[in-house]
């Protein structure tokens, strides 16, 4: 009798943490997204030693050239809204996806 109780015990807390576990999936949904896009995103031109952006910040063309090695963890600054990311997939360095995140 003793030996129930103590697992109904320690049962009971476990499937209470549990339980959302198996509810944290969803099914499908529906987002509603009231507003709209109000510039376009930048253009990215890869020169020799550099990329070059091509911003639009209030209607106006933004222009800066940053160089490879200044592309990792770069923020253009407030006035801009655009940082990177480089994930390098080699050793040498040579190969390199660059992820470009808008705020």
């Amino acid at each position: 009798m003793k030996t129930s109780s103590l697992r109904r015990s320690m049962l009971l807390p476990l499937a209470i943490f549990a339980f959302p576990l198996f509810n944290a999936h969803a099914d499908g949904g529906v987002i509603h997204f009231q507003g709209s896009i109000v510039e376009d995103g930048c253009r990215l031109s890869p020169q020799e030693k550099s990329v070059q952006f091509s911003c639009s910040q209030n209607g106006k063309p933004v222009v800066q050239t940053v160089a490879f090695n200044k592309l990792n963890d770069f923020s253009a600054g407030a006035d801009t809204p655009v940082s990177t990311k480089i994930r390098y997939l080699d050793s040498a360095q040579k190969l390199a996806i660059l992820e470009v995140t808008y705020r």
